[in-house]
């Protein structure tokens, strides 16, 4: 979980919203990722709040923070408002997490128990603290004093090494070459902030001051045998407070200076990895072995120069080897049992150490050989020198007598199925002995970390390049499947589901070949039914029991209870033997002839389904040929050839005649006698050659500006949309101003007056009435428009009313404008 944690906090700070971006707004970001609801992005937080987490005050959140982190588009926010009206906090939405719940697989959505982990992971780094009444009190965090000037940096630095940190509390720093006169340490925070080496060594320097991470350096130059550990996270894991980087005190009682920092020892049982010299002889040192002189190499080392207690004398000379004992008890390489230093405390077992032989022409040609028996790296080792799986697989280790705690960022149950495995360890045989090459684990291919995240450890294990991407196309194969299953929305996660399954499966068992495992195993869908949503008898849409599997298993045995009934009837006198013997028997010739049915009921399938695919094609032969057909038609109109029955000019033409004809109808029922059909004719004749007129005018304006006759043709259906529109607003203009209509809009003023005592108060009762005048005034001018158009088609004796172009929201809403105004 703890690396789950960490990508999810790294994908948040590399979001492009936040590059640039000061700590402080950074380090907000991660405050509302840790406190958002499980599959939401919103959550309620004051501004004072939000300062006591960052450190600053109110007024800084609400001048610095906040605007920036608005002008970012990091987040969105919204006033919220108690039951009488007063502004009770700030709603925050965190724009990055909305975008990644909409997304499958993002590194940024947490399930609740994980979100929970976060929550409590910050709040024990840099937590406030709460106090609640008749509630447990919530403890400040390691950082919850230090407020001001980069204390956002301070936190956010802490949060990721704390992240990063093993469980004895090392942080596992970056390699390469580091700038002189810097620390390789402050190189890591400065790699995690984004921030120069010299802003980060202030950075170091406050977390060291402030206590909650301790630097040691055992050599000189820049970023040399440095180590980096954070108490807190060893002690959450039970491995504090006697860590070997505490600084022991002397027999004066002061403690070591940086050079003796070397020599520090066990601080439970007193095993010293080396001592430094009081004179000026060359000492040769390393992590986990010390060389005082060449002629040691010759005489073996003594067990003197190598360990003591604080406050006892020197241990026993142990016979030729360099293990610092313990209490436990350890063994040699001949077997031999060493015994450990009396009234020592129970601890971890020492690394075995440097074992030196009586000559200097070793195996390799080197002046040292470090002992076979050791596998793993040096500490002090660059973080590009070993396989980053490895701490990831200690980290996963479930340790006995830990303390526990939100430090140690996942739960203490949780065991990888394959630990113990290293991916990117191989070893080979050659001339000059056993060689051990490390090898990087590959990173997950983009957009496929969520569906291989279950599987992360098997796919780390493929060490070539083209096996890799074949694997990949298999899952994108598999990915573009399922989206026409089960949608693209929810495709990942059946996936990733999947492997996981086929994962547990093996109970911890190894997966010898990966490729072979992932094609042939985890990637393959188990369909145990005729269903295609079934997986190992599953629905992958629900996740609930397939009904078809149940259906064939109910099958299955009532064909086994049914021949089974059968034989006892038959042979009643036989014994049990014979008796299931029959039955199998006819179970086996039943369940053939079964097969055989469905193998015929497949092949008329099959030629059924053909007959069904030439149908279809002769279908669409037919549908071409007659939109081929239609396309050869010449214009009805002009006759101009393959105009598909009617050309474009007599398109427009026919379409402006259409709402011309609308635009006369409008004016008629404006200004004829509905009642007297002469009227009505000659107003017809009449109107029509006035809109024929003004049509023409307009036309002859735009031919003078120089248009062509494309143009014109295009030009006259928007002039004679544009008269139409004109006529319809005039029209209901004046059926609005009518008597009948404003009769309509008093009854309904005085009817809604009626019941004022539904408001709260004189003004807001002659709102209402207003707009229930409004409304009712727009009705009865469509009634009375509706009412005209029927008599206009009485009048010209048509047995169906013409189409009348009705009102819509404009007009009327003009009208009523019109009408206001007036």
């Amino acid at each position: 979980m703890r690396t789950k944690l960490d990508a999810a906090v790294r994908c948040l700070l590399a979001d492009s919203s936040l590059a640039g971006m000061p700590d402080s707004l950074r380090l907000a970001a991660v405050v509302l990722l840790a406190k958002a609801p499980t599959r939401s992005a919103v959550l309620r937080m004051r501004a004072r709040e939000m300062g006591r987490w960052l450190g600053f005050s109110e007024s800084y959140v609400d001048h610095k923070v906040l605007p920036a982190l608005r002008g970012s588009s990091v987040v969105s926010t919204d006033v919220t408002k108690n039951s009488e009206g007063y502004v009770d906090g700030l709603e925050w939405e965190l724009r990055p997490l909305t975008a990644a719940l909409a997304e499958q697989g993002s590194a940024l959505v947490l399930d609740k128990a994980e979100a929970a982990t976060l929550l409590r992971f910050c709040e024990r780094v840099f937590g406030p603290g709460w106090a609640p009444v008749d509630k447990e009190p919530t403890p400040p965090g390691l950082l919850a004093a230090r407020r001001g000037r980069g204390a956002a940096s301070a936190r956010l630095a802490l949060v990721q090494l704390a992240l990063r940190a093993r469980p004895d509390g090392r942080v596992r720093l970056d390699g390469g070459a580091v700038k002189s006169g810097h620390r390789r340490a402050a190189a890591t925070i400065g790699r995690l902030l984004g921030c120069d080496v010299a802003d980060a060594e202030r950075v170091l320097d406050d977390l060291v001051d402030e206590g909650v991470v301790e630097f040691y350096a055992s050599a000189q130059g820049a970023g040399a045998g440095e180590r980096l550990v954070i108490p807190a996270v060893a002690a959450a894991y039970g491995r504090g407070p006697g860590s070997e980087l505490s600084a022991v005190p002397d027999d004066d009682g002061d403690e070591p200076d940086g050079e003796g920092h070397g020599a520090l020892g066990c601080t439970v049982c007193g095993a010293s990895e080396g001592e430094a010299s009081d004179g000026l002889e060359l000492v040769l040192e390393g992590d986990g072995w010390v060389q005082e002189g060449f002629d040691v190499v010759d005489e073996g080392f003594s067990a003197d120069a190598v360990g003591a207690l604080r406050d006892q004398p020197a241990l026993e000379a142990v016979p030729d080897c360099l293990d610092v004992p313990s209490d436990q008890g350890e063994r040699d390489v001949a077997g031999e049992e060493l015994e450990g230093a009396p009234g020592a405390l129970h601890h971890a077992s020492h690394a075995s150490l440097v074992e030196v032989s009586g000559s200097l022409s070793l195996c390799g040609g080197f002046s040292g050989e470090a002992d076979r028996r050791s596998g793993d790296l040096p500490e002090p080792a660059s973080a590009r020198e070993d396989h980053p799986g490895l701490d990831a697989a200690a980290d996963t280790v479930s340790l006995g007598g830990g303390q526990g705690g939100p430090l140690r960022g996942e739960q203490q149950g949780q065991v990888r199925d394959e630990l113990g495995e290293f991916a990117g360890r191989r070893c080979s045989s050659g001339t000059a002995g056993d060689t051990v090459v490390l090898v990087r684990p590959a990173l997950l291919p983009a957009g496929l970390e969520g569906v291989l995240a279950p599987v992360c450890t098997v796919w780390e294990r493929i060490p070539r390049a083209g096996a890799r991407a074949h694997v990949a196309a298999a899952v994108r194969l598999q990915l573009g499947a399922l989206r026409g299953l089960v949608g693209p929305e929810h495709a990942e996660e059946v996936l990733a589901e999947r492997l996981e399954r086929r994962l547990v499966e093996l109970m911890g068992r190894p997966v010898n070949d990966p490729v072979a495992w992932l094609l042939g195993r985890a990637l393959v869908q188990r369909q145990w039914c005729w269903s295609q949503l079934c997986d190992e008898g599953r629905r992958m849409d629900t996740g609930g029991e397939c009904p078809s599997c149940q259906v064939v298993i109910g099958d299955r045995r009532g064909l086994r209870a049914r021949v089974a009934a059968e034989t006892a009837r038959q042979m009643p006198g036989a014994t049990a033997q014979a008796v299931t013997a029959e039955t199998e028997k006819r179970l086996q010739a039943a369940v053939r002839s079964e097969a055989a049915a469905q193998a015929v009921r497949r092949e008329r399938a099959l030629a059924e389904r053909e007959v069904r695919a030439q149908v279809i094609v002769r279908r669409k032969a037919e549908v071409a040929a007659a939109e081929e057909a239609r396309r050869a038609a010449p214009c009805v109109d002009c006759g101009v050839p393959e105009a598909a029955g009617l050309c474009m000019a007599c398109t427009c033409r026919r379409a402006t005649d259409r709402v011309l004809a609308e635009a006369v109808d409008l004016a008629v029922m404006a200004r004829a006698d509905l009642e007297a059909p002469a009227a009505v004719a000659e107003a017809t004749v009449r109107c029509a050659e006035d809109t024929r007129s003004l049509l023409q005018q307009a036309l002859d304006r735009r031919r003078a500006e120089g248009a062509d006759e494309l143009a014109l043709m295009l030009d006259s259906r928007e002039i004679a949309e544009r008269i139409r529109d004109q006529r319809r607003e005039s029209l209901y203009g004046r059926l609005m101003r009518s008597a009948e209509a404003e009769a309509e809009a008093d009854k309904a003023f005085d009817a809604e007056l009626r019941s004022r005592h539904r408001h709260h108060d004189r003004v807001m009762a002659h709102q209402a009435a207003d707009r229930a005048a409004d409304e009712a005034l727009l009705r009865a001018a469509e009634f009375l428009f509706t009412d005209r158009a029927r008599r206009l088609s009485v009048a010209r004796g048509e047995r169906v009313a013409r189409r009348v172009p009705a009102a819509d929201a404009g007009s009327l809403s003009c009208a009523a404008e019109a009408v206001n105004a007036a």
